[in-house]
């Protein structure tokens, strides 16, 4: 069968994470801003007419220009730039699913996912996919969610218990069975994920050919890529995290046997060399810094140095400083606050009210358990699997210094104080923890809510998090420093390899 050539370019960026300003360095060059991604979209689209643009999810969290207005700005400032698609990330729905429902009613492009369901009626939250044409070429986009999304939502309560996420494979087996069989035009097929690299390849590997998936467009993980992973004959790709690229896919499709012919890609560097800014973007983006400059400039509070908070794996400087005060605000023995609640890599010495919500972003209750010795044994033994430690793929808690562990990785050895003396299995220690993380309880710490209440019901410490910890900061300067004693780990840790 003879060919039939068409070209085209695909264009992605995922997890956003609402970092819209950009970075200038010491030269004063930009880089990593939306204006510039905006620019540089217009550009290609200019020059290659045929040329789609799509965003793997997490446009939300991350920044006060977001996380303020709910998104509200995030979808006005995004409705500027030349979006033909986007997929729902978990992110999304850090402001509830309701709201985000309504959100998705505000944006100019279709936000597709298919395996985010009622649980009741398998009815689809957001439209489950969407074909875009380009010239007379149909091209499918099929949106699909990480499952950790279901235990996100167990914190909106009756909502959130009637949501479900199906498997991602069936899901595509499914969408691509119905569209054949009713007759739809599809030149190209795209799975726009939000799973995470590994996830992708393992999905890449399951899904039948007969349901025609050419490229795999990624987010969730921050994969930085060297070049595509084919699996499967599919092609796998994801651009990093927040701006500091955009994906270039550039094809040639066989239109006769629906298939890519060749392809070329490239991860491009948003700055001033690759990228023009889009001068009305930058506008709409300043006209949010302004409105949050005003808001929060205030100084709460000065540290000691600043404080560095690298890693999803180990303790941190911030992450040891703040669970020391939740502690001490909320009269604890113990503190387990989650690193991936922390969203900054460091905290400078002046912080600003603004430093402190884009560091803590989080409003929600702070619960206060009493648990045996034994089971916070238990609990932090779990917390140490490899996992967490080498794979930095679940949670890591960091911990107030009135607790000290010592776990030897090569004879799984694990040693606890509390306030200096070694633990005991039938004392009991007042712990507190985040609400989200205790509604989650069986995947952070291994042991379900009744167990985690054996002791006594869990009660609120403060129903504002962010609040207490704001409150303590602003009367105690000069805190933080270097990583103390407090979590030690003896023997060989293999060491983690990011992607």
């Amino acid at each position: 069968m003879s060919k039939k050539l068409k070209k085209l370019t695909l264009l992605h960026s995922n997890d956003i994470h609402g970092k819209f300003t950009g970075k200038k360095d010491e030269n004063g060059k930009l880089s990593c801003s939306l204006a510039q991604v905006a620019g540089y979209v217009n550009k290609i689209k200019e020059e290659q007419p045929d040329t789609l643009y799509c965003i793997a999810g997490d446009v939300f969290q991350g920044s006060l220009i977001d996380s303020d207005f709910q998104g509200l700005s995030t979808m006005e400032i995004l409705n500027m730039l030349p979006i033909d698609i986007m997929s729902l990330g978990n992110h999304e729905l850090d402001y509830g699913i309701s709201h985000m429902l309504f959100v998705a009613k505000c944006a100019d492009f279709p936000i597709v996912n298919t395996n985010f369901k009622i649980r009741t009626n398998g009815s689809h939250m957001f439209e489950p996919y969407h074909i875009v044409e380009v010239d007379g070429f149909h091209v499918l986009f099929i949106g699909l969610l990480t499952e950790n999304i279901v235990d996100q939502t167990k914190a909106e309560g009756l909502v959130g218990s009637f949501v479900t996420v199906e498997d991602p494979a069936a899901e595509v087996t499914r969408i691509t069975s119905m569209i054949r069989e009713s007759g739809l035009k599809v030149d190209l097929t795209v799975l726009l994920t939000h799973i995470g690299y590994d996830a992708d390849v393992e999905l890449a590997k399951t899904i039948d050919p007969e349901c025609g998936v050419d490229v795999i467009v990624g987010g969730h993980s921050h994969t930085y890529l060297k070049e595509p992973t084919i699996c499967n004959n599919i092609l796998i790709v994801q651009a990093g995290m927040e701006d500091t690229h955009i994906g270039k896919l550039d094809m040639v499709i066989d239109t006769v046997n629906k298939s890519i012919d060749s392809w070329e890609w490239e991860m491009v560097p948003v700055d001033e060399e690759h990228c023009p800014t889009d001068k009305l973007v930058k506008a709409m983006v300043g006209t949010y810094e302004l409105e949050i400059d005003a808001k929060y400039s205030e100084v709460v509070t000065r540290l000691s140095r600043k404080l560095d908070n690298y890693g999803r794996g180990n303790a941190t400087e911030l992450g040891q400083l703040y669970a020391d005060c939740f502690r001490d605000a909320l009269n604890f023995d113990v503190m387990l606050l989650a690193s991936s609640s922390m969203r900054c890599y460091y905290l400078e010495m002046t912080v600003t009210l603004q430093d402190l919500r884009e560091s803590y972003p989080y409003d929600g209750k702070i619960y206060r358990l009493n648990l045996s010795g034994k089971q916070l044994k238990r609990m932090i033994k779990y917390m140490l699997r490899d996992e967490v430690l080498v794979d930095w793929k679940e949670t890591f808690y960091q911990t107030s210094s009135s607790m000290k562990i010592l776990y030897n990785y090569d004879s799984g050895e694990l040693q606890l104080w509390v306030n200096g003396k070694e633990i005991e299995d039938d004392t009991l220690y007042v712990t507190g923890m985040q609400e989200f993380y205790f509604a989650n309880s069986e995947i952070g710490f291994g042991m379900t809510l009744d167990e985690m209440q054996e002791n006594g019901e869990a009660r609120v410490a403060t129903t504002d998090a962010f609040g207490a910890l704001r409150d303590y900061l602003s009367v105690h300067k000069n805190l933080g420093g270097k990583i103390d004693d407090r979590f030690i780990v003896k023997g060989k840790v293999p060491k983690h390899k990011k992607k």
